[in-house]
């Protein structure tokens, strides 16, 4: 066993006993209650879990963008980014003295590069609706009503575009839907919005979408097939189910698996299906292992299905779909569309 795989090994089989040790020194000073030692347990073990995660997919960029994440949480708690350096400080620490130098040099460059970020990273002040351009007003106008819990007003705001063709169901879906709700997440994670209004918003939006299906499901004959899938437990379904719509939109036959697949499951729909695509989403890094494992199957029994990823993984790190043996990489649907179109080309080419 190398010495890669040997600290992540280590970091999972170890994580209670590392996290107790850190986090007991850290929150000895009497300042934390029961209820605020539990939670940073609790994150501390989240840390660790993405830890581990980055350096088994060399992706520091992925540990970059989640340390700023959770540096611009505790912010919002009034908590100062010295207490989460000291924590990344300490881990360093423990797991050098613990184990062994060795050890330490495989996680400190993630760790020096994580504290980094959490000095210099971008801060928390921008708005993912800037990114709608031509379609700003209208975005604003949809997180509004979503943000107001106004479900009548968001649905009747779509439709009423749609019907009056004002803006394609495709520029919905990229410049509305996906920023929108991008946005929500943001003023969630910034404690602007509940839990509440961000399942809200994306069970609005979800059911928005299917009052579309009538203009997206068309019968026509069509050429290509997609299955396309979120990897192992991951629940967060929209973004595929975007990704298959726009598909639909382009004339490919399209199949939407959804979340929560077990690997067996897609094995066999790629065996009744045949597909010329397989789209496979995820939307945390911690999930990417799973996706690794996933392709790797179907590399093994269906060689000649070519694999597209997407998600939010990928586009902090470009080259992580290498890493993980896909066939293309897309930053969104439409984008997904032109790279399938082009790996089916080199396919019957």
């Amino acid at each position: 066993m190398d010495m890669k795989a040997k600290v992540l090994q280590t970091l999972r089989s170890d994580r209670d006993t590392i996290v107790e040790n850190i986090v007991g020194s850290q929150v000895s000073t009497g300042k934390f209650s029961n209820v605020q030692r539990q939670a940073s347990i609790r994150d501390a073990k989240y840390n660790i879990d993405y830890l581990a995660s980055a350096i088994e997919i060399d992706s520091k960029a992925n540990f970059n963008a989640y340390v700023i994440w959770l540096r611009d949480i505790l912010r919002t708690y009034n908590l100062e980014d010295k207490m989460l350096v000291d924590h990344l400080n300490s881990l360093l620490d423990y797991v050098v003295s613990r184990y062994s130098e060795e050890f330490g040099h495989v996680i400190e460059p993630y760790i020096t590069e994580g504290i980094s970020s959490i000095q210099n990273g971008k801060g928390e002040e921008f708005s993912y609706l800037d990114s709608s351009e031509e379609f700003l007003p209208l975005a604003y106008s949809y997180f509004n009503a979503l943000i107001e819990m106004d479900k009548n007003k968001a649905v009747r705001l779509i439709l009423d575009i749609v019907e009056k063709d004002e803006v394609s169901i495709k520029d919905l879906y990229l410049h509305v839907f996906t920023n929108v709700l991008y946005e929500i997440g943001r003023y969630w994670a910034m404690r602007k919005i509940t839990v509440g209004q961000e399942h809200f918003a994306t069970a609005v939006t979800v059911y928005t979408m299917s009052l579309l299906y009538d203009k997206i499901f068309r019968i026509e004959k069509k050429d290509y097939k997609m299955i396309g899938v979120c990897v192992g437990d991951e629940l967060h379904e929209i973004g595929i189910r975007m990704v298959c719509d726009i598909f639909e939109l382009s004339k490919w036959d399209t199949y939407y698996l959804g979340a929560n697949v077990p690997n067996e499951s897609v094995l066999s729909e790629l065996r009744r299906v045949n597909p010329d695509i397989l789209a496979i989403s995820v939307t945390l890094a911690n999930k990417v292992p799973a996706c690794i494992e996933l392709i790797s199957l179907i590399k093994r029994e269906y060689p000649n299905i070519k694999i597209i990823v997407g998600g939010r993984p990928f586009n902090t790190d470009n080259e992580l779909w290498k890493t993980v043996g896909a066939d293309g990489y897309s930053v969104d649907a439409n984008d997904a569309v032109e790279t399938a179109k082009r790996l089916v080309g080199d396919l019957h080419g």
